[in-house]
C-alpha cells in the first residue's frame, strides 16, 4: 500500500490535495474541484488481481466512470461552487485550499477521508467484502461533499504568519472522533438543506450505505439541527466558543452515546465496509498522525476496543510513521501472517495496548 500513496500524489502533482494556504483568502473564496475519471495507474496497483491479468477491464472500468459519472458532475458545474462557498459561510472558517483533485472510480477499497480524495461510484470493494454504492444523483454527492467538509474542518496547517482559529482547538474537533463526523455532517447537511430543500436532503440520508458509514446521524438531526439552525450569522465556530468544556452539549452528546450505543457501528453496517479483514480503517491528520476512521461491527477490531478516534502509536512494536500506506501495509502483513495484530494506540491522553485476533 506505500507505493499507492505515492503514485497517487505523482498522478497530479502539486494541484492534488492541500497546495497550501492562501495568503490573505477570505471566508468567501472557495477552491476548485476537479472531478477526474481516469486514474489508470493509481488503479492498476490497487487491484493488480483484477486489471493486470485484463488490461481491457482498466480500460472499460474507465469507460463506465465517464458515463456514469455524466450526472454527478453536471451538478457539480451547477451547484458545486455554490455548496462550497455555503459550507464555508456555516462552518465560519476559510478554506485552505486553492484547488481540490477528486478522483471518480467504478470501484475504490474503502469510505473514508482521503489526501487526495477518491470517490467510487460503484462499490467499495476491498478483501474484507462489498458494499454498492447506489447509482443515485444525490446519495454520491452526499458522499462528495461530505469529504469536502473535512477538508474544511479537519485541523489544517496555519498560514505563514497567522495563528489557527481557535474552534480546531476544541474538544469536539478531534480527528477521527465521533463528535468531529458529527460537526462534519452538521455543516453538510446544513449547507445541501439550503440547496436541495429538507425533504430532498432527508430522502439522500436515508441511503442504506450512509447510515452504515454515519453512525452520528440521528445525532445530528435529533440532537444539533434541531437545537440551532447554522448560518452566517450564527456559524460552527461561532457554536463552539459558546459551547466551551462543561457546556450543556457535553452531557447532552455523552447521555446520546450511552442511550443509543453511538459511539459504536451500526449492526446493519455488515461485515467488510472497512475493506480489511481485520475490521478497521485509517485516515490522516493533517499533523501526520494516523488514526482510526472506521470499525466494522462485529470485527476483530471491535470485539479487541478499537475505537474510531484511536491515534495509531505502534504495530507489532515499531512506531508508527506519517505514511498512511506503510501502516496499512504492516497491519495488512501482520494479519496475513498469523491472523493477529498487536498495537498500541493513544486514547484519551494515554497509550493502550491492544491484540486482534482471529
Amino acid at each position: 500500500m506505500r507505493r499507492i500513496v505515492r503514485v497517487v500524489f505523482a498522478l497530479a502533482g502539486s494541484t492534488l490535495g492541500w497546495v497550501g494556504p492562501l495568503a490573505g483568502q477570505t471566508q468567501s473564496a472557495a477552491p476548485e474541484l476537479r472531478l477526474r475519471g481516469s486514474a489508470e495507474e493509481l488503479l492498476s496497483i490497487a487491484y493488480p488481481e483484477r486489471y493486470s491479468a485484463d488490461p481491457d477491464a482498466l480500460s472499460e472500468d474507465v469507460e463506465w466512470v465517464e458515463d456514469e459519472s455524466a450526472d454527478l458532475r453536471q451538478w457539480w458545474e451547477r451547484q458545486g461552487p455554490l455548496f462550497l462557498l455555503r459550507a464555508a459561510d456555516m462552518a465560519g472558517l476559510p478554506w485552505p485550499y486553492r484547488d481540490i483533485e477528486v478522483y471518480l472510480v467504478r470501484y475504490w477499497p474503502q469510505v473514508s477521508i482521503e489526501y487526495p480524495l477518491v470517490l467510487a461510484l460503484d462499490a467499495v470493494q476491498g478483501p474484507g467484502g462489498s458494499a454498492q454504492v447506489p447509482r443515485d444523483e444525490d446519495v454520491r454527492v452526499l458522499l462528495l461533499a461530505h469529504q469536502l467538509v473535512h477538508y474544511l474542518l479537519d485541523d489544517p496547517p496555519a498560514r505563514p504568519g497567522a495563528a489557527a482559529d481557535p474552534a480546531y482547538g476544541h474538544p469536539f474537533m478531534v480527528p477521527g472522533s465521533f463528535e468531529l463526523e458529527s460537526l462534519v455532517n452538521w455543516v453538510t447537511y446544513s449547507a445541501l438543506e439550503e440547496i436541495w430543500g429538507r425533504d430532498r436532503l432527508e430522502r439522500a440520508t436515508r441511503d442504506d450505505l450512509w447510515l452504515a458509514y454515519n453512525p452520528n446521524h440521528a445525532f445530528v438531526v435529533d440532537e444539533l439541527m434541531r437545537e440551532r439552525r447554522l448560518a452566517r450569522t450564527y456559524t460552527l465556530a461561532r457554536w463552539l466558543r459558546d459551547n466551551p468544556p462543561g457546556s450543556p452539549i457535553f452531557a447532552v452528546e455523552e447521555d446520546y452515546e450511552e442511550r443509543s450505543g453511538a459511539a459504536d457501528e451500526p449492526t446493519g453496517a455488515g461485515p467488510g465496509l472497512s475493506g480489511t479483514d481485520y475490521g478497521f480503517d485509517l485516515g490522516a491528520a493533517f499533523d501526520g498522525s494516523i488514526f482510526v476512521a472506521f470499525v466494522d461491527a462485529g470485527s476483530a477490531a471491535d470485539r479487541a476496543g478499537v475505537l474510531r478516534g484511536d491515534v495509531l502509536s505502534t504495530i507489532e512494536g515499531r512506531e508508527v510513521g506519517r505514511d498512511i500506506g506503510d501502516a496499512r501495509r504492516r497491519l495488512d502483513e501482520s494479519w496475513e501472517d498469523d491472523r493477529e495484530i498487536n498495537l498500541s494506540v493513544i486514547r484519551d491522553g494515554r497509550e493502550v495496548y491492544l491484540t486482534l485476533g482471529s
